[in-house]
Formats: structure tokens, sequence, C-alpha cells
């Protein structure tokens, strides 16, 4: 397994929470990380289920669906060198989205416990990690907050009976 996760240092290399660790240390991170692989039209994660990993995309795209009103809603796609279940790393509760693989999909995963450990022993390059989670975290939530008052405003200009 670390065989396979070390033949795919570069692509770890372009995880944006990963970017700024030294070789040494995104060399220790890899060691950690757990590969799991997935056919297409797979659901990976359920919404509602416990968390306790977070995952990495090693290969391939995965679409984030939630449901609203009976119906399943795609809120986005997460490509390879994209990540996956960050906000339970800082609250611990569950996934607030399913997970689907769109194509042979490959993540790599590591536990929360495991991550904190890491971040705990290696405080530098923790330090780096957690910087640019919550980088990433602002952003996509950014982008929720436009979807919702895009959606507020042409809510507001249908006609009411």
């Amino acid at each position: 397994m670390v065989t396979l996760l070390l033949m795919k240092m570069p692509l770890l290399e372009q995880v944006t929470f990963l970017q700024k660790l030294d070789a040494e240390d995104l060399h220790l991170f890899a060691e950690l990380l757990e590969l799991r692989e997935y056919p297409p039209r797979r659901r990976i994660i359920q919404e509602g289920q416990e968390m306790d990993a977070m995952y990495l995309v090693v290969r391939g795209t995965v679409h984030v669906r939630r449901m609203a009103q009976k119906r399943e809603v795609m809120l986005g796609r997460i490509p390879t060198g994209g990540f996956l279940g960050e906000v339970n790393l800082f609250e611990s509760g569950r996934a607030t989205a399913s997970i689907y693989a769109m194509d042979e999909v490959e993540l790599a995963s590591i536990s929360y416990a495991e991550m904190r450990s890491f971040m705990e022993s290696h405080p530098a390059a923790g330090y780096h990690m957690v910087s640019s989670l919550m980088g990433e975290m602002a952003k996509r939530l950014r982008q929720t907050n436009d979807r919702l008052v895009n959606a507020v405003y042409w809510t507001s200009l249908s006609p009411t009976p």
C-alpha cells in the first residue's frame, strides 16, 4: 500500500492543503494514507453517515450530492487532487452530503485521529495543513453563500399565486 502511495507522490504534492509540506513531512503523511478504488456510479459516502476519516481524490472525479425536498441535488464535483471530509476534522459529525464516483475513482483516506496526531507531532506541517484547509473551507463557504443569495433572488422574482 505504501509503495503505491509513494508512486503517487507527485499527485499528493498537488493537493492544496499538502502543497507547503516539505518532502519529508509529505512522505511521512503519505505513509498514513490508505488507498481504495471505487467503480463508476458507486456511492462512496452516504449523507448522514458517521464520518471518521478525510479523503483525497487520487484518481477520478466524485460528485457531491445532497437531499433537498425528496430529491438529490448536485452541489459540486471534486476532481483528482481534491479532498473531502475536512469539516468533520474540526467538528465531529455526520456527512453533510453523499459522495459518488463518476468514473474509476481512487481515494486515499486518513482517520481524523491519525491526522490530528500527525499535525501535533509535526507542528510546522500541521500549521500549513490547517491554514490551507481553512482557506479552502472559506472558499467553499463563499461559493455556497453566492449560490444561496442567487437562489433567494430568483425565488423572489417568482410570481405569487
